[in-house]
């Protein structure tokens, strides 16, 4: 048995390890005699959670990499369930990663362990009817955006609006002014173009060839010949590797563990899809999202996918806001396009500027990790110690 209160936690992703971890200890703060279990990344870790695996450092998406991944999955998927069935945890609190969470949250439902999901899944996009699902499994969710509230409503689920956490973990980040001098340099008017790929190897293998070809192909165009670029590189473990595919002629570096610091110096950024797109608005970077996947999940995808847009930054807006291009084959060229146009046409560059302003001052919801924690600590009063 556990020595004392205890929760369990699984967070699937980088974004969830760092959202988390401010939540552990947002939740320690008020009872410090909780201890926290389960899985997730170094910065839970450091947050003071029992980190059994690093599920989000190896975290993996895409149909195929997750077949090849199955056995692995499946045998941390049956450690947590014996170790709920054994230690009988006061909740389950779940943070995004939608195909592992929503079916350990059955698991937890049939053991009577509560279930909090923090940072809905975004069932909303791509398959609503997940929702009588987790409405019968889920005893509270914790939403994060301002419109999923109103999405759940009517199911039967216990929601509540918390507020975004970026602009509350963005608060507190202190930005390395040496980094981002250094990025700035002496540009002149030479743009400095950000390039985001993604956190996770296989992604970044994926799209940094495509976004590579759009760098090149924007210093093709008359007006940003000069453009340079600052690769953000969410692991040092594969650093080299992106060094290594950067063409000899092209003006890039690569900057480790500093996406913030490449948000603030660059003029421009091209990313994937998101958080990161979330973050990009918050730092008012005009910016466009490019994404590639397979044939059979763009197949699925436009099957499944009932929203209008996929960045999130567009569907806070509400809008496309921001250029999105999505597909099987490269979109190179279209996007050094659109940077292309951001950069030499100042009224487009303007009117994406003050859309990116008013994206972030609707996330501007100040003490969202102590919502989610009190709603947290009150559900456990109400079922246990």
């Amino acid at each position: 048995m556990a020595p004392g209160p205890e929760i369990f936690l699984v967070a699937g992703e980088p974004s969830g390890d760092t959202h988390a971890a401010h939540l552990v200890r947002a939740l320690r703060a008020r009872r410090p005699d909780l201890s926290v279990w389960g899985y997730g990344g170094p910065k839970l870790k450091d947050a003071g959670m029992d980190v059994a695996h690093d599920l989000a450092s190896d975290a993996i998406m895409g149909i195929f990499p997750v077949i090849a991944q199955l056995p692995k999955i499946w045998k941390l998927f049956r450690r947590v369930v014996d170790a709920m069935r054994e230690r009988r945890p006061l909740a389950l609190v779940l943070v995004d990663y939608p195909g592992f969470n929503i079916r350990l949250a059955a698991k937890a439902h049939a053991l009577g362990v509560p279930v909090i999901y923090y940072i809905s899944p975004q069932v909303w996009a791509w398959a609503r009817g997940r929702i009588a699902k987790l409405a019968r499994t889920v005893d509270l969710m914790l939403v994060i955006l301002p419109f999923e509230e109103e999405v759940y409503r009517g199911s039967g689920m216990r929601t509540i609006f918390v507020g975004h956490p970026l602009m509350d973990h963005l608060r507190s980040i202190e930005p390395d002014v040496d980094v981002i001098a250094r990025l700035r340099g002496d540009s002149g008017d030479e743009p400095l173009v950000g390039l985001f790929p993604g956190s996770r190897r296989h992604v970044v293998d994926t799209l940094l060839p495509v976004f590579l070809h759009a760098a090149r192909a924007l210093r093709s165009r008359p007006g940003t010949e000069s453009a340079r670029f600052a690769i953000a590189c969410a692991q040092e473990s594969f650093a080299d590797d992106v060094r290594r595919v950067i063409p000899d002629d092209l003006p890039a570096t690569v900057e480790v563990g500093h996406p913030y610091e490449v948000m603030e110096a660059s003029d421009l950024a091209l990313t994937s899809s998101g958080t990161t797109t979330l973050e990009i608005a918050a730092h008012e970077t005009p910016f466009v999202l490019g994404y590639r996947v397979s044939p059979v999940t763009y197949w699925l995808g436009r099957m499944l996918i009932s929203v209008d847009h996929i960045g999130l930054v567009n569907l806070v807006a509400g809008r496309r806001l921001v250029p999105e291009h999505v597909g099987v084959l490269s979109f190179a060229d279209a996007a050094a396009n659109d940077l292309h146009r951001l950069w030499t046409d100042a009224s487009a560059r303007a009117e994406q500027i003050d859309g990116l302003r008013q994206v972030r001052e609707r996330l501007e919801t100040e003490g969202s990790y102590s919502r989610a924690a009190d709603a947290i600590i009150e559900t456990i009063a109400a079922n246990g110690p």
